[in-house]
Parts: C-alpha cells; sequence; structure tokens
C-alpha cells in the first residue's frame, strides 16, 4: 500500500522481488532452524467447487512462482464442528483435491492432524531422522 500511488509496471517487479527474496531466505537458513512460513488461503476456484491456494500478492508471483512448490510440508487448516456445535481445529497434510497440502508419504498418519505446530516439528524431525 506504500507504492499504491505510484504509476508503473516496475514495482509490480520489485514487490513480487522482495516477496520471493523473504521466502527464498528461510530455505538458505541454517538447516538446524525451523523456518515456519503462515499464509492466507484463497479461493481461486468458486464457492461449489472451491480450489484453494497460498494467497500471494499478485499476478506476477502467481504466474512466475508456484509457492507452494518452494516447500517440502505445505498444510491448510481445517475446521470440523461436532453435533454439539464444538469446534476441532485441523491441518490438512495431504491435498484432498481442494488445497494444495502436501507432505511426504508416511510422514504424517492420515490426511488430517492436530492444528499444534509443535507437533509438525517433532513429527517432520522424527521422519527426517
Amino acid at each position: 500500500m506504500d507504492r499504491a500511488s505510484e504509476k508503473g509496471f516496475d514495482k509490480f517487479t520489485q514487490i513480487a522481488q522482495k516477496f520471493y527474496s523473504v521466502l527464498k531466505a528461510g530455505i538458505l537458513m541454517r538447516e538446524d532452524l525451523n523456518v515456519i512460513v503462515s499464509c492466507h488461503s484463497e479461493n481461486i476456484g468458486s464457492a461449489d467447487s472451491p480450489s484453494y491456494k497460498i494467497k500471494t500478492i499478485g499476478k506476477m508471483i502467481d504466474n512466475m512462482v508456484t509457492v507452494e512448490g518452494l516447500f517440502t510440508y505445505v498444510l491448510f487448516t481445517d475446521i470440523q464442528i461436532d453435533q454439539e456445535g464444538n469446534a476441532e481445529y485441523l491441518f490438512i497434510t495431504k491435498s484432498d483435491g481442494t488445497t494444495t497440502s502436501k507432505t511426504p508419504m508416511d510422514c504424517f498418519e492420515g490426511t488430517r492432524i492436530p492444528n499444534d505446530l509443535q507437533y509438525v516439528i517433532d513429527q517432520i524431525n522424527e521422519f527426517n531422522n
């Protein structure tokens, strides 16, 4: 928004480059660090046939980079409501056709796991070791 009044296409290229460099910086950090990137999702399908992906800052990123492709682990959130109205918050570990969720085979049991980042980190560390 700081650059909203600027005219021209160059600002979009620069914004996309900076966004990509932030993601790339996480990839290039020391191996003993856990880097978690939290994003909003965006429905690029319809209400009847949703298709969710990571929300980005514009068409340049969407056309040039598949953000999810930069990561080995991509989790989406899910909320399941029981008959009493109680909510259970979960992570989706594998795509069900509506998300771009992905994790290595056998890293997690099932396609839905507790929405608990420490659990996720522990499972990934166990899987990798």
